[in-house]
């Protein structure tokens, strides 16, 4: 850690202990563009690609499911707020497939440890032990049960606002 960021300037975005113990560095206004996961091994966990559609994640994801590749299942992450998917690759690591990735301020950034797991919803890892698989998703649960919601993180001219009001999220906002 000391190498990424005292050597080569990253900055801490944030970190969790369970299930397992993962490090989050950014260099600019991505959340992050660096992670050290505790995996058991050495080696390459994965890599991420940021799609422009939602719909292109979805449809990814078909076809990751068809040809029997997802390691981990469609989700959507608590620190970056990416919806995404991991799909595994011909070389032994991952591809995360993912939309709707967090900006943030790195002048003003503070870290933390994340106490809600990994993601809000899904993300159910075929690659962790029975045992950390339960507390992962114990930690879903939880987040689901305390209703634990983020916006969507969406760029520019990728959406269009509807009509009308939300009574939920008008009470989420503190319209």
């Amino acid at each position: 850690m000391s190498f990424y960021v005292d050597v080569l300037g990253f900055g801490l975005s944030d970190y969790i202990e369970k299930p397992f113990r993962a490090y989050f560095f950014h260099v600019n206004a991505r959340h992050h563009s660096l992670a050290l996961i505790e995996t058991g091994s050495n080696g390459m966990h994965h890599l991420m690609v940021e799609l422009f559609s939602l719909d292109d994640v979805g449809q990814a994801y078909d076809v990751a499911q068809q040809e029997d590749r997802v390691n981990v299942t469609l989700g959507r992450h608590t620190n970056d707020l990416m919806t995404s998917f991991y799909a595994k690759s011909p070389s032994a690591f991952m591809v995360e497939c993912g939309w709707g990735g967090r900006e943030i301020d790195p002048a003003n950034w503070t870290p933390f440890e994340m106490h809600d797991g990994p993601s809000l919803w899904g993300h159910e890892r075929v690659w962790l032990s029975p045992e950390d698989r339960a507390v992962a998703r114990e930690m879903r649960m939880r987040a689901a049960s305390e209703g634990k919601r983020a916006p969507v993180q969406v760029m520019e001219g990728n959406f269009r606002l509807m009509s009308g009001t939300c009574p939920w999220w008008d009470g989420v906002r503190g319209s």
